[in-house]
């Protein structure tokens, strides 16, 4: 299964002057992101200097490229065979400063450029089995729309579900939906957690990452709309705005729980057990529920204030009962399972130039 730009001649574990001639730096760069190291930790543990590296991955010149004893260090440093680092990178790795990533000041940037390093692997794995499969058009980009209003937020949700055919009722499964109007939907995976959920777009798809284990799948299911609403509503803007993420939790509440049965629907007092209720039945948290009746004006803030209260000191805020059901990604599973044994996990990671692992991790099994 060759890629373009990938050697004529394969590259096994023991070429390594065949691999250190086709030496690709930027492969460098994202073996290196790949495991949340720095270029001087690296370097310490190949017996190299910071320099050495930084000049491994800008480098062009045969002279700044390592040498096979050198390159073998690394991909034992790395966890990768010496061949990942002889494949082209089909497409630009993601970039930071593209993403909505919300304002936490526990996500490090070293975190953050792990899982970029592992969303481009994974983007690149998407093309590999696009060569065999057909997997679902992007759908995000005919119902984008910039808004400003909290009222033409409410508006543009109503349209993104009348535009894929989903009426003012529940969403069954919000990541299957997802996936079926053509976003990569990825697992945010432990140990990165304190990044939480983020979007981007990559090579004209849309990619969301979600924390699948964060105690709440109800919230997961919100994160998951959240990112919709950056994916929506703010492709051209600069990502980081206090003011976005605002709009996107509108766009969330919105699309989730859409106004006109929400009002229809909701207590005007704090009726505990009708709210569980309506969260049983469209898979939103009490607390985002009382939020919505408070956006409307169905709860007063004295009410509103006197139920967050009531949930924190029942311990609800954190960990509410009656979640729904988890609703991990398939697409990439059910996509390498179409195609089938002739092409395989096997052939899916020499493609990539990986490890059988690291294409399991990447899909989640």
């Amino acid at each position: 299964m060759k890629r373009p730009g990938d050697p004529v001649v394969p590259v096994g574990g023991s070429d390594l002057h065949l691999a250190a001639h086709l030496f690709q730096p930027p492969r460098l760069t994202l073996a290196r992101e790949l495991r949340g190291l720095t270029r001087a930790e690296l370097a310490e543990r190949v017996g190299k200097s910071a320099a050495a590296i930084s000049q491994f991955e800008g480098g062009s010149k045969a002279t700044c490229r390592p040498d096979p004893k050198t390159l073998a260090a690394l991909a034992l440093a790395l966890g990768v065979p010496v061949g990942f680092f002889t494949r082209a990178t089909p497409a630009k790795p993601l970039d930071v400063d593209a993403c909505h990533f919300r304002s936490l000041r526990s996500a490090s940037q070293r975190e953050r450029r792990k899982l970029l390093a592992r969303g481009s692997l994974l983007c690149d794995l998407l093309g590999v089995l696009e060569e065999h499969v057909n997997l679902p058009a992007e759908q995000v980009s005919r119902v984008a729309k910039s808004v400003k209003t909290a009222d033409e937020i409410e508006k543009l949700a109503v349209h993104v579900r009348t535009a894929w055919g989903l009426g003012l009722g529940p969403i069954g499964n919000v990541v299957n939906l997802l996936e079926s109007r053509g976003v990569l939907v990825t697992h945010i995976p432990e140990g990165c957690e304190d990044v939480d959920a983020f979007s981007t777009w990559h090579d004209g798809r849309p990619v969301v990452f979600l924390v699948m284990k964060k105690g709440s799948t109800s919230r997961t299911r919100f994160d998951a709309c959240h990112e919709l609403g950056h994916l929506v509503m703010h492709a051209d803007a600069s990502p980081g705005s206090p003011e976005l993420e605002r709009q996107a939790h509108r766009f969330a509440s919105a699309f989730l729980v859409p106004q006109e049965p929400f009002l229809v629907e909701c207590p005007r007092w704090l009726d505990w057990d009708h709210f569980y209720e309506l969260k049983r039945r469209w898979k939103v948290s009490v607390a985002a529920l009382v939020k919505r009746a408070y956006d409307f004006g169905v709860l007063s803030e004295a009410t509103y204030r006197r139920a967050y209260v009531h949930l924190n000191k029942t311990g609800e805020r954190l960990q509410e009962r009656d979640e729904p059901p988890a609703e991990p990604p398939t697409l990439l599973g059910k996509a390498i399972a179409a195609v089938g044994p002739e092409v395989a996990v096997e052939g899916l990671a020499e493609a990539l130039g990986v490890g059988v692992g690291e294409v399991r991790g990447l899909v989640g099994v």
